[in-house]
């Protein structure tokens, strides 16, 4: 990876950025978090806050890095991302 490799991510849950979905393009993620807010709309969930698909640049994982992400998966955000930015709002 290198620190100019970008992918995207869409909220699972409206509102909250604590799980996020993660995909290779853009595109992809505009058409998840649209099938995933109809879904959650069909179910009666609220979704009033809408979901946010963010652009995600990557950090240059090191082996170090790797070997923590894969033993504890908890550390990956801060392991492997280097920036987050808000570029859309499916709602």
């Amino acid at each position: 990876m290198h620190d100019a490799e970008v992918i995207f991510a869409y909220q699972v849950v409206p509102g909250t950025d604590e799980i996020l979905a993660f995909t290779a393009s853009f595109g992809l993620a505009r058409q998840e978090a649209s099938q995933h807010f109809e879904e959650l709309k069909a179910m009666d969930a609220s979704v009033e806050a809408g979901i946010a698909i963010y652009k995600v640049g990557l950090k240059d994982a090191s082996l170090s890095d790797v070997v923590t992400v894969l033993n504890h998966a908890a550390d990956a955000r801060a392991r492997l991302i280097q920036t987050i930015e808000r570029v859309e709002l499916i709602s």
